[in-house]
């Protein structure tokens, strides 16, 4: 078994451990982040150094906001995994534009994920979000749900839209709709 697909088994693990005394829904938290940040590591060609990570959040939506607070608490002043350090920004879905030289995105729940996905898409961003329906309906590339267990999807046609690719050895452990 190859380090990082082991090192993916493990993070996954402690995630699960972590996520049990949790609420369930479809808001990222912390441990979520985390994993999110190591699924940001698999891309292939892979991301180096400093990465600027969007915090997409639907100004006035109280559960948005909130969402985009704790996403940006568990990032802190830079996340660091692997040979990359995720540092957030937040953008406001109203502000789309200030997407530029984002290469990972944060979606949160309370925005118009059609309208995200034709703002990252052609900047091949890497879209993540905690809501299953927005990579099932190929707007986010990744979603990471918890309930019982982690739970990590990869929408095909968002990814190639987005001209985005993962390691094989990532793509066996995930499920891919």
């Amino acid at each position: 078994m190859g380090r990082s697909r082991l090192w993916l088994r493990h993070v996954i693990a402690v995630a699960i451990c972590l996520l049990a005394g949790e609420a369930t829904s479809a808001q990222m938290a912390g441990s979520t982040v985390l994993i999110a940040a190591r699924v940001a590591s698999f891309l292939q060609p892979g991301l180096d150094g400093q990465v600027t990570a969007a915090i997409i959040y639907q100004p006035g939506d109280a559960g948005s906001e909130r969402e985009a607070r704790a996403i940006e608490r568990a990032l802190g002043g830079g996340l660091a995994v692997g040979s990359i350090t995720l540092r957030p920004r937040r953008v406001a879905a109203t502000a789309l534009g200030e997407l530029a030289g984002a290469r990972v995105a944060f979606v949160t729940t309370g925005t118009d994920y059609r309208e995200i996905a034709a703002a990252t898409a052609p900047r091949s961003i890497l879209t993540i979000s905690g809501d299953p329906a927005c990579t099932r309906a190929a707007q986010c590339v990744v979603t990471i749900s918890a309930t019982s267990r982690v739970q990590i999807t990869v929408s095909r046609a968002a990814a190639k839209a987005a001209k985005l690719k993962f390691s094989s050895a990532f793509l066996m452990l995930i499920k891919e709709i």
